[in-house]
């Protein structure tokens, strides 16, 4: 069989293969129509206490009886959507005038778009080495990642999990479908998307992160007995960063052991509307930090030092700015960047002293000499059962739901499904909680280390799930 096809057959197919991370650019994102604006557009209101939360809110509900006001108690914010016109510039005027609501209080969170995917030329084929298309053998050929992080499966001996751990995806949603993925979701989950109450994914890109984590079908993830509960935060307009923290509180509230929030988003410590909006953030950190969830999240996609903000802003092109990456970069959580088949930063990721650890993301390996594309090179996970199977799937013979894509976002759950793997073992043997600090602990000492590593690039090596459980018993 002829391995070598002209690009032009698989180029409109791309937006399911180039990077599929849903990163939220806020700093590139143009606005959208008028129209998308007033219907997405919402206000944060940052406040001291839950008396004040609770006394402002039924005020707002007594004087706009059209807007729709949610209190997220557990951070003491206030979110008011649903304005119609220019209904929201009276909204603050009320809230500044008549209840006393400071300005530095009220942030404006327009709705962010999903990100135009980046084109490859025409001309490009694809190369496979001497991989054989339609093998029986195909999927295991393709995990060179998850055979990386597993020791070529050996970690499954150790551990696959156990439903018990609840791993909550704040994504698009997650197949429930999907036969590799409907026995692991244990709970509907919530939806965040204004007017979506299903938590069913029409986009794909939770399917994909779960499939990392749990898939048990044609292809297994790292922790395939492990529960997953999707929190949908994505439609095809895009995500609102009060619908991601939301999610985060309610996701600590239903007592979710671990949550991978495969996202990412800009924000200028220099704009009055995104400090609101990044202490939000921060508080919401906070509060899945001291109820013992951990949070494992995307470093992006740009390619970019997140490090410092004055250096992230001229990397930017904005030198007058200060710029920081969310939720990638805080203390309260774990970042992780991507690593290529060669073990080496992935081109693309994001990458600084205050990104945690690496984890296989795959990446685009070109012979620019012949024009041609590794497939290999890129990473396999599942898909929606529910959308068109791309051209690359059918030529790569595998089965409808099933895809490949390369990105910082199916890093990141290999990181989650180790740290549910941990938590669960640890519960198994101690009967109680495994802390964050010592599930952070053994991920860091059990880390695969890089030739020539720098911490420049992150704080630890690339993850494995053998070497960690390992060491668990340690902990026994």
């Amino acid at each position: 069989m002829n391995l070598k096809y002209t690009w032009y057959k698989i180029l409109s197919i791309l937006i399911f293969t180039f990077s599929f991370t849903l990163l939220i650019n806020t700093n590139d994102v143009k606005a959208s129509s008028s129209n998308n604006n007033e219907k997405n557009q919402s206000l944060m209101i940052m406040l001291d206490s839950e008396s004040e939360l609770g006394n402002i809110a039924r005020e707002i509900r007594m004087k706009f009886k059209n807007i729709k006001v949610k209190e997220i108690d557990a951070i003491n914010v206030l979110v008011a959507e649903n304005f119609s016109g220019d209904e929201i510039e009276e909204f603050k005027t009320y809230l500044k005038q008549d209840l006393g609501v400071s300005e530095d209080e009220i942030a404006t969170d327009l709705s962010l778009d999903v990100p135009i995917v980046e084109k490859i030329s025409h001309g490009t084929s694809l190369l496979l080495d001497n991989y054989e298309i339609n093998s029986p053998n195909i999927y295991d050929e393709l995990l060179w990642d998850i055979k990386l992080v597993t020791n070529n499966y050996a970690s499954y001996q150790l551990s696959k999990g156990s439903p018990e751990i609840k791993v909550g995806i704040i994504d698009s949603g997650i197949d429930f479908n999907h036969p590799a993925l409907k026995d692991n979701i244990i709970s509907q989950g919530h939806s965040f998307v204004p007017g979506e109450m299903s938590t069913q994914d029409y986009l794909g890109h939770g399917t994909m992160v779960a499939g990392v984590i749990a898939a048990d079908g044609k292809m297994k993830g790292i922790a395939p007995e492990i529960g997953l509960v999707p929190y949908k935060v994505f439609d095809a307009k895009g995500a609102n960063s009060s619908w991601v923290i939301e999610a985060i509180i309610q996701a600590t509230n239903d007592d979710m052991d671990v949550v991978n929030l495969s996202l990412s988003t800009f924000k200028s410590l220099k704009n009055k509307d995104d400090r609101a909006i990044i202490k939000a953030y921060e508080k919401a950190f906070r509060y899945a930090k001291k109820h013992n969830t951990t949070l494992v999240v995307s470093a992006g996609n740009e390619g970019l030092d997140i490090t410092n903000p004055k250096l992230l802003a001229e990397q930017l092109e904005k030198p007058e700015d200060l710029i920081i990456h969310l939720p990638g970069g805080s203390n309260h959580l774990i970042t992780v960047a991507a690593t290529n088949k060669k073990n080496l930063l992935s081109t693309y990721s994001n990458y600084g002293k205050n990104v945690s650890i690496l984890a296989p993301g795959g990446s685009y390996e070109f012979d620019t000499e012949t024009y041609t594309l590794d497939l290999t090179s890129m990473t396999l996970t599942t898909f929606p059962t529910n959308l068109p199977q791309t051209f690359i799937s059918q030529y790569l013979g595998l089965d409808h739901g099933y895809e490949m894509t390369v990105g910082t976002s199916v890093a990141a759950p290999k990181v989650t499904a180790i740290v549910a793997l941990l938590k669960s073992e640890y519960l198994k043997t101690n009967n109680k909680e495994m802390k964050n600090e010592q599930v952070e602990k053994v991920l860091y000492q059990t880390s695969m280390k890089l030739d020539g590593y720098d911490k420049h690039i992150s704080q630890s090596g690339i993850i494995n799930a053998y070497n960690a459980l390992s060491k668990m018993k340690k902990y026994k």
